[in-house]
């Protein structure tokens, strides 16, 4: 008999019997150092039966036989078996789950969703196949789907974990080869969790940094600003890295909404230099030079998901300074508000680098930014001249759209 096995289960069957969640996740861990240290004393053993028989359930026997199986061979088997074990692992607890009273198994199914998004990245690094994550997708749905559906006392509900699975379902989602609504929509749900102070802070803050990818791959940029905001601020000071990869997101949606980050906050978190030349191009009307930035660290910015939402959706708001730098070389003009179609045109031109565009490119480009409301103007054709409103040419980019109150 191995004294290590027998301790385990002695163990894990006490708190199995005792709905003892606590010990539960004390003995189901997966940080790689103690799967690697368990793995070596139990490597001899090879059967589990003798041991997880004693277990009375017969559901909590075959969690348990899971578990210790993936850990044993975790050093031997591929990435994509591993996951395979940690799929059916996941089967088990929503079994389990759904047999729970109250939410006594969260902590558990906390660290093995984590651990089954964690293995279908690394067996997609090896594999290339892309259905490790619809596979690890559907597990989580089964979770959460069981998680959303208690309605007891909130400080002991299952729903305590919810906020964790939806999270690591929104980014689970995103990998899939699926639409991302397609699993998306009931993460969504878990929203409605956001309030309640019997969620960790840890599982809110990262909610909110998927959710806010989630709404930058739907364009929705408006909202992905907010969450990855609220994100940004609600993860501690001491969180360095994880604020770091934050501000990554919220840079690029902030951008969109015309909401340009400080060189101080740039620096503090230690921002690649790419991201202080985008900034530049952007505030000088610069859209070669935009581009060309991009361009030249696309593989960075594909791998982060955000090279063609900041391709596309910088392209107006850019033409939008260069108008705007134009407009006030005549400020002091009596005319200050009328702009010549060829000093537009040239503005243009410089901007993209581009000397063949037209008047009518030109044009389009105008009536496309007034047609946003990104720029408060009227277009005379015959006369080649813009009439941008005396009040507000440029309103708040952050603002377009939104009704005042009264």
């Amino acid at each position: 008999m191995n004294p290590v096995l027998q301790a385990f289960v002695t163990s894990a069957n006490h708190a199995f019997t005792h709905e003892d969640g606590t010990t539960l996740g004390k003995l189901f861990v997966f940080t790689p150092s103690t799967v690697s240290e368990l793995g070596r004393r139990i490597s001899a053993s090879d059967n589990f039966d003798q041991y997880t028989s004693h277990i009375t359930d017969p559901v909590h026997a075959q969690t348990t036989h899971v578990y210790l199986t993936y850990v044993r061979d975790s050093q031997f088997v591929s990435a994509e078996a591993g996951h395979g074990q940690l799929c059916r692992l996941a089967e088990l607890l929503t079994v389990a789950l759904t047999a729970a009273t109250n939410g006594w198994l969260v902590q558990v199914v906390r660290a093995v969703a984590l651990a089954l998004c964690m293995q279908a990245q690394w067996a997609f690094a090896s594999t290339g196949d892309a259905a490790v994550y619809t596979q690890t997708a559907t597990r989580l749905l089964q979770l959460l789907i069981v998680a959303l559906g208690d309605t007891g006392p909130e400080q002991t509900s299952k729903k305590r974990v919810a906020v964790a699975v939806a999270g690591l379902l929104l980014r689970v989602s995103l990998r899939t080869s699926a639409a991302p609504g397609a699993y998306a929509g009931k993460a969504l749900e878990a929203r409605a969790l956001l309030g309640s102070s019997s969620v960790p802070r840890r599982d809110k803050v990262s909610f909110m940094y998927w959710l806010g990818r989630y709404y930058l791959v739907c364009y929705n940029i408006d909202a992905a600003r907010i969450q990855l905001d609220r994100a940004f601020t609600m993860c501690p000071a001491w969180h360095y890295h994880n604020k770091r990869i934050i501000l990554r997101y919220l840079f690029v949606a902030n951008m969109i909404c015309g909401r340009i980050p400080t060189r101080r906050l740039l620096e503090k978190y230690d921002m690649e230099s790419v991201y202080y030349q985008l900034v530049a191009c952007f505030k000088a009307g610069d859209l070669a030079g935009f581009q060309n930035v991009l361009v030249d660290h696309m593989d960075m910015f594909r791998e982060q998901g955000n090279f063609l939402v900041l391709l596309e959706r910088t392209k107006m708001l850019i033409y939008r300074t260069a108008l705007r730098r134009v407009s006030l070389i005549d400020r002091g003009e009596e005319r200050a508000n009328v702009v010549q179609y060829r000093d537009v045109l040239t503005a243009f031109r410089v901007s993209a680098q581009n000397p063949d565009m037209d008047v009518f490119e030109m044009e389009g480009i105008l009536a496309s930014l007034i047609s946003q409301k990104l720029v408060l103007a009227f277009l005379f054709h015959h006369q080649k001249l813009v009439n941008l409103s005396r009040k507000t040419p440029f309103p708040v980019i952050s603002q377009i759209g939104k009704t005042k109150p009264r």
